[in-house]
């Protein structure tokens, strides 16, 4: 992947949240949807470019599909961002802020 992939995938505050989420425990999607005011079909498709840019990782544990951060390093790649553009993607139990 090249960099400028990796910035367009997380240039989505959606996939930022899901990548915040994840990275604080492995969740199956509906999890997610759970937490997130986003219909299903639009959170499958944010979940899948993540996949595809490698950035989250799926693993089956019985019925389920347990998404979770693939590299932790992503965090700090955000955290940094956020830190130069002043702004931040809170998730919180009600939805993202």
């Amino acid at each position: 992947m090249r960099v400028e992939e990796l910035f367009k995938v997380l240039s989505c505050r959606w996939r930022v949240a899901i990548v915040k989420i994840v990275a604080e425990q492995p969740l199956c999607q509906c999890e997610i949807e759970r937490m997130l005011p986003i219909d299903k079909t639009n959170l499958s498709r944010h979940v899948k470019l993540l996949r595809m840019a490698g950035i989250i990782e799926e693993e089956i544990q019985g019925p389920a599909k347990r998404i979770s951060l693939k590299d932790p390093r992503v965090l700090e790649l955000l955290a940094l961002a956020e830190a130069i553009v002043g702004d931040t993607v809170t998730v919180s139990g009600e939805g993202m802020l």
